[in-house]
Formats: structure tokens, C-alpha cells, sequence
């Protein structure tokens, strides 16, 4: 008989019910969420303790609109850590450092050989940015070389939800490519593209 694995928790039905509420708005009651699915408040609050036990929810999170707390760009900044930085440092060291910069917003380790990391951050202006940015390269330039930059308006972002990937896995369903937000066009001739 397989074992479960504790670092992936068999979710029930009623489970993946409550995280799909829980997804959409962290702050709904227990008793709405028992009315919507059926089920009683006791129930609800069982199966999100059991949730936030077993970290599947690892906190809840507000979502704020940056450009009202005085956020205005933002920056992709695509990075290499010189050697020097790894003989220096575990991959552990470094990522506790790059949380505790203020400036970042999200940081992935990528592995390949001419980009390390991946950094999203936030800065009040362009001035800010190039400020910080420009003192990196200065006084980093041994130990980190900047591939690439991307800044861009908080006023361009898209979408910052992961909300279809979410219901994705809970749901255990592929969305087929047609669902990409563009239309099949037809040109002149007929064919289609």
C-alpha cells in the first residue's frame, strides 16, 4: 500500500471547495462559506485549520494597489552571481538576503549558466530605481553582472493573480490552447492562422 506523502495532502472534495472560496477572498467567514458549499461552519473552520496545518495555506495576504501607497514602477531585474558570490556564500545565504531586500517583491533561482536569479521590485519613481540600481552595479560590479532590466508603470501591470492555475490543480483539468486570449484570424485567402 502506497504511503501518503505529507508534503502533498490528499485534498477531499469539500477540501478543494473551501481553498477555491479561501482563494478568491481570504477574509470570507467560515459560515458563508459553509452556506455556499453546503456544509456545516464547524466543518469549514475544521478544513481550513487543517489547511493552515498542514501549510497548504501558509498565511493570508492582502492585495494592494501599489501606485496608492506611492509605488509607480516597477523592474524585472534578470541577474548573474559571479563566482566570486559562490565562494562565499550557499544558495541558502543568498536567498535569505534577497528576502530581505525592501525593494523586492518576488526573486526565483534560475539555473542556468549566464542568469542566476530573477528579481521583481517596486520603486517610488524612475529617480529611485535608477538610484538603487545604478549603486548596484557600482559597488557590486565583482560580484553581480545585471543581464537585462525591464522597468515598467505599475499602471501596466496585467494581472498578478494565479488564480486559473490554482483552480487548475485543484480541479486536475488542462485548459486546452484555445482558451489563449487570442482568436483564430482569418486572412484574405480564407486560411486560417
Amino acid at each position: 500500500m502506497k504511503k501518503p506523502n505529507p508534503d502533498l495532502p490528499k485534498l477531499t472534495r469539500n477540501d478543494q471547495e473551501v481553498l477555491k472560496i479561501i482563494i478568491l477572498q481570504a477574509k470570507v467567514p467560515d459560515t458563508e462559506i459553509a452556506k455556499k458549499i453546503g456544509i456545516s461552519p464547524q466543518a469549514v473552520f475544521k478544513i481550513r485549520n487543517k489547511l493552515e496545518k498542514s501549510g497548504i495555506i501558509k498565511g493570508y495576504s492582502p492585495i494592494i494597489n501599489l501606485k496608492k501607497i506611492g509605488i509607480n514602477i516597477m523592474a524585472m531585474l534578470i541577474m548573474k552571481l559571479t563566482p566570486e558570490v559562490w565562494d562565499h556564500y550557499t544558495d541558502e545565504e543568498i536567498s535569505e538576503r534577497i528576502k530581505k531586500i525592501p525593494y523586492v517583491i518576488n526573486a526565483y533561482r534560475v539555473p542556468e549558466s549566464n542568469v542566476t536569479h530573477i528579481i521583481l521590485m517596486a520603486f517610488r519613481d524612475l529617480e529611485q530605481m535608477d538610484k538603487y540600481l545604478t549603486g548596484i552595479q557600482t559597488k557590486f560590479a565583482r560580484e553581480i553582472e545585471i543581464q537585462s532590466i525591464y522597468p515598467f508603470s505599475v499602471d501596466k501591470i496585467i494581472t498578478q493573480s494565479t488564480l486559473g492555475l490554482l483552480y487548475e490543480i485543484l480541479d486536475k483539468k488542462e485548459f486546452p490552447l484555445n482558451e489563449f486570449f487570442l482568436k483564430k484570424i482569418e486572412n484574405k485567402n480564407s486560411k486560417k492562422i
